[in-house]
């Protein structure tokens, strides 16, 4: 199986190149093949002013009733009558402060410096919450000013987030396939049975807004725009970096940097790249100022590293050893965590997988790009348990689909019942305590 993974990763990252290359302009006489050549031509259509308010309208409709189904299970499952009048917002607050929720409110609260807890492998107090990076927390802490509330706070950036990334995810999409895929690609979005995350406390929703408004002003060249987009992607997770090789996959095959060079234009192009370009080099600026959150605290800017590895069992991996450990996992004893984080892992990397190399001759190179190195980043790591939720922000895996099942309505309709029935059900076990982290 390893060999098998590796081989078809190295194939696809040639073939992959070779396209870049095809798609930069070079010269017919130098073409491998007509079969590196994209063969699908989609029509993109503008955004509308009419867009936006139907999109950010449809966005915190569904917000707020994912919000009352998480009430309404919640009474479903306790006693309804003699809860339902009682139901308090601690209620409702408890139902969603999950998984890693407190720990983000803490940092909000108090801040780095003091969120610690005495570690059993050291024996002494460690800043272990600086595996999370800063800028949701620090979002909320700028909305608590405005509200009594860090609680109150949080699901406002979680709520405001979703609402505008589903506006600029839909954007992006419309402008570069038009709009029935991207009508299918946000409607396969919202019933991905992980995307109830977006409602929580975690950075899933402001991360996705940005990575999604990232993608719109790649689209539109926009690079000082992106390159600041990009910063906060990168300082709200550590796939926000990726932002700067899309940009500049974008940049490169926009500016058909072969044929200048053919043409002997190249001092225009690097003329171009200086007052244009250059802003992308800002987005790794994020990642810089959380190791140096590291540094500052602790004297070691990768401090975030040992306790991943000391408390959370997350080290880095190479992508088949991930994979292979999962699959080891599902050979065991089924459980809750089988169905719930094991099974989703493996069947998701198959379908990225599987839609990569769809998308070798069909998507642009710089979404096919993103969701490479997204997938191998979140699939890197052992004691993979979130897999589902960071899947999450595999973007591109959303409108390949759509592209591909645009014009097979019967399938996509049988895609949308099986994902709302999954959705159901693992919406309804993160509620009530089952394995979804």
């Amino acid at each position: 199986m390893t060999i098998l993974l590796n081989t078809i990763f190295i194939l696809f990252i040639g073939i992959w190149f070779v396209r870049f290359f095809v798609e930069m302009d070079v010269p017919e006489k130098y073409r491998v093949s007509r079969f590196f050549q994209n063969t699908t031509d989609y029509k993109g259509e503008g955004l509308t002013k009419k867009d936006v308010l139907r999109i950010l309208f449809l966005a915190f409709l569904i917000r707020v009733l994912i919000y009352f189904a998480s009430v309404l299970i919640y009474l479903v499952q306790s006693d309804f009558l003699s809860h339902a009048a009682a139901f308090s917002w601690n209620d409702f607050f408890n139902l969603w402060n999950k998984s890693d929720a407190q720990h983000y409110l803490d940092l909000a609260e108090k801040g780095y410096v003091n969120c610690t807890e005495v570690t059993e492998w050291s024996g002494r107090e460690e800043h272990l919450f600086l595996v999370f990076f800063p800028l949701y927390p620090w979002f909320i802490r700028f909305f608590h000013f405005f509200v009594n509330s860090y609680a109150v706070a949080a699901f406002a950036v979680s709520i405001i987030s979703f609402c505008v990334g589903c506006v600029f995810f839909y954007g992006a999409v419309k402008e570069e396939y038009g709009a029935s895929i991207a009508e299918k690609s946000l409607t396969l979005l919202l019933l991905y049975p992980f995307s109830f995350f977006f409602g929580g406390i975690m950075t899933e929703s402001l991360f996705f807004c940005l990575i999604s408004a990232g993608f719109f002003y790649i689209r539109r060249h926009k690079w000082l725009i992106v390159g600041l987009i990009g910063l906060l992607a990168s300082l709200c997770r550590i796939q926000g970096v990726i932002l700067l090789g899309v940009g500049i996959v974008e940049f490169l095959i926009s500016s058909q940097l072969i044929r200048m060079i053919q043409e002997g234009q190249f001092k225009g192009f690097l003329k171009y790249f200086f007052t244009e370009a250059v802003w992308l080099f800002l987005i790794p600026i994020g990642n810089l100022v959380y190791l140096g959150l590291n540094y500052q605290i602790t004297g070691n800017a990768f401090q975030f590293t040992v306790y991943q590895k000391n408390h959370w069992y997350h080290t880095t991996t190479w992508f088949t050893n991930c994979v292979a450990e999962i699959m080891r996992y599902i050979s065991g004893q089924v459980s809750d965590t089988t169905l719930l984080i094991w099974y989703p892992e493996l069947i998701l990397f198959v379908v990225a997988a599987a839609l990569l190399l769809y998308s070798l001759r069909t998507q642009p190179l710089k979404y096919s790009a993103y969701l490479l190195v997204y997938t191998l980043i979140n699939y890197s790591v052992t004691f993979l348990i979130s897999g589902g939720r960071y899947m999450l922000n595999a973007l591109p895996l959303f409108f390949f689909t759509a592209a591909l099942l645009n014009k097979h309505k019967l399938l996509y309709q049988l895609l949308c019942f099986a994902s709302a029935l999954l959705y159901g059900i693992c919406f309804t076990a993160f509620l009530t305590g089952g394995a979804i982290y």
